[in-house]
């Protein structure tokens, strides 16, 4: 049962070290397939038995140095969430910012020369009027 227990925190802290990587150098190729892995190890932290607290209550029967190494791995995996929450926020609001800048500068978020506004027509601010 030992075994379980190691694979699963070692599953868990790996997938979410590996989203907090692939988060903070903005690799985007690589961020489904990270995301992915998160999830399918935090379903599998879930449907241990009792969930994170039973897989605790496990860790609690092993010698003090296997507890103390696997809590220190869960809680730098809790840690690695919290700031991949943190990381994925500030992404998104980056790519907001970048759309709403994109549409601001885009010819054709702005009217056209058919009836309203265009910024494009030598600098004339309402086309053919």
């Amino acid at each position: 049962m030992s075994a379980v227990a190691y694979d699963l925190v070692e599953q868990v802290a790996q997938a979410v070290a590996q989203l907090r990587s692939t988060l903070e150098k903005h690799e985007l190729p690589g961020l489904e397939a990270a995301i992915l892995n998160t999830q399918m190890a935090l379903q599998a932290l879930d449907k241990h038995p009792g969930g994170v607290a039973g897989l605790r209550q496990l860790i609690a029967t092993f010698p003090a140095d296997q507890q103390k190494q696997l809590n220190d791995q869960l809680e730098q995996a809790r840690q690695d969430h919290l700031l991949n929450g943190e990381l994925i926020r500030l992404a998104l609001q980056r790519n907001a910012a970048l759309q709403a800048y994109a549409a601001q500068s885009s010819a054709a978020a702005t009217y056209s020369s058919e009836g309203g506004v265009s910024f494009l027509g030598g600098g004339q601010l309402l086309g053919k009027f």
